[in-house]
């Protein structure tokens, strides 16, 4: 199997034949305006030079603080924004064998490659229609792509809130009747309602208690697992990572810190950035004064990094190079690989 170039869709050795997603120098830059007049002042960027292969059937996920860019560029994978430059190669439904790129598909093309991918929102109560019944929200995703007639239709809402383990009796309710643990399950549903080969699963458990989050997860798991599909997690927190994902991407700022198998990550961490995020993890026994003076030491540092390293303001291990030059991904081992000078 042909290797994959570290810079130039990184995925540790994933064939075009095993690829779901391909996205290779990823930049999503927003304009920034100041004045009376709206006039662009500079650019704010999101994304800039993000890429990583997702192999079917894998967990795939993306962490990092908010405001690093993980989002968008989820976004810009389901084709919700148009990338500044780069490309996002999608291997599903009709284009398994030659991929696709939004910006060469029109109308219904774009319609056909939809019903093969779909999203599980942060908050379940915002992403649900308060006017809808459960029943007409699963059914939603049916008609507009035509599935089935109404009878079919209807068990396979049915079947789909099984799935998720809800029960019958709540067909006909509305959002606001449900717990927020029960309105995400009923988010999952309707992204399961198409047989999606590709879902997003964008910061799914945030908006829940801890108690509910490990149900939350659990589910995903085994819904991802029972139908092979390929989902890409967002994340902000590893801990939740840590029991889902069999690849994970580390984020700040736009770019890709460090990126490896799941036990790399957490066994051989190779960024001081993913070792600031493993300190942030809450754990037995942890002196919480030790950690509350870290986490305020962090913020009290500037964002500047100089056209250098981003993490560079934050860094412990940082050099004179870190400030003027941007270091790549490079592979420190088996397709570990980090952006650090050490």
């Amino acid at each position: 199997m042909d290797k994959i170039s570290v810079n130039n869709g990184a995925g540790g050795g994933i064939s075009d034949k095993n690829t779901c997603v391909d996205i290779s120098g990823l930049k999503v830059h927003f304009p920034a305006r100041a004045g009376v007049m709206g006039k662009i002042s500079g650019w704010t960027k999101a994304v800039d030079g993000v890429s990583f292969r997702i192999a079917r059937g894998e967990v795939f996920a993306v962490v990092g603080e908010s405001g690093c860019g993980k989002t968008t560029t989820a976004q810009a994978v389901m084709g919700l924004i148009q990338p500044t430059s780069g490309s996002v190669r999608l291997f599903l439904g009709d284009h398994k064998e030659k991929s696709a790129r939004w910006g060469d598909l029109r109308g219904g093309e774009r319609k056909r490659l939809r019903r093969r991918m779909q999203i599980v929102f942060q908050d379940p109560y915002s992403s649900l229609n308060p006017r809808m019944t459960v029943r007409s929200a699963l059914a939603e995703p049916l008609v507009i792509h035509g599935l089935g007639g109404k009878k079919e239709r209807d068990a396979r809402v049915a079947e789909l809130l099984d799935q998720v383990g809800l029960s019958p009796a709540y067909l006909d309710r509305y959002p606001h009747e449900f717990s927020g643990g029960q309105r995400q399950r009923v988010g999952i549903a309707r992204a399961l309602a198409t047989s999606p080969e590709f879902i997003v699963a964008d910061e799914p458990v945030s908006a829940l208690d801890v108690s509910i989050q490990a149900q939350i997860i659990n589910l995903l798991q085994d819904l991802q697992e029972r139908y092979s599909q390929t989902l890409l997690f967002i994340s902000h927190d590893l801990a939740v990572v840590r029991h889902i994902a069999n690849r994970i991407a580390v984020m700040y700022r736009g770019k890709v810190m460090e990126m490896g198998e799941n036990e790399e990550i957490f066994a051989a961490h190779a960024h001081p950035y993913t070792e600031l995020l493993l300190k942030s993890v809450p754990a037995a026994g942890a002196e919480l004064a030790q950690k509350s003076q870290s986490a305020e030491d962090d913020r009290d540092v500037s964002a500047d990094s100089g056209g250098g390293c981003a993490f560079y303001p934050r860094c412990p291990r940082r050099i004179d190079r870190c400030a003027t030059e941007a270091p790549g991904l490079e592979d420190v081992g088996g397709g570990h690989l980090s952006a650090c000078f050490k």
